[in-house]
């Protein structure tokens, strides 16, 4: 799975640390996503995309 969550980061300017407290988790489970090696959960993927203005789509690539 690919993710564009370092690009909609970027453009709020929130770092990592930021993300990560927004939504109730680790650091490193946002270094994990962005890096491709953590799927989420669902409820996960939602509460990052609403943070980030931004459908869980656009956010998320999933691929076979």
């Amino acid at each position: 799975m690919k993710t564009r969550i370092k690009e909609f980061r970027a453009k709020y300017n929130l770092t990592q640390a930021e993300l990560a407290e927004k939504v109730g988790v680790r650091r490193e489970t946002i270094v994990f996503l962005e890096k491709g090696k953590y799927n989420p959960s669902l409820k996960l993927a939602h509460d990052i995309a609403v943070i980030l203005e931004t459908s869980i789509d656009e956010l998320f690539i999933f691929e076979e």
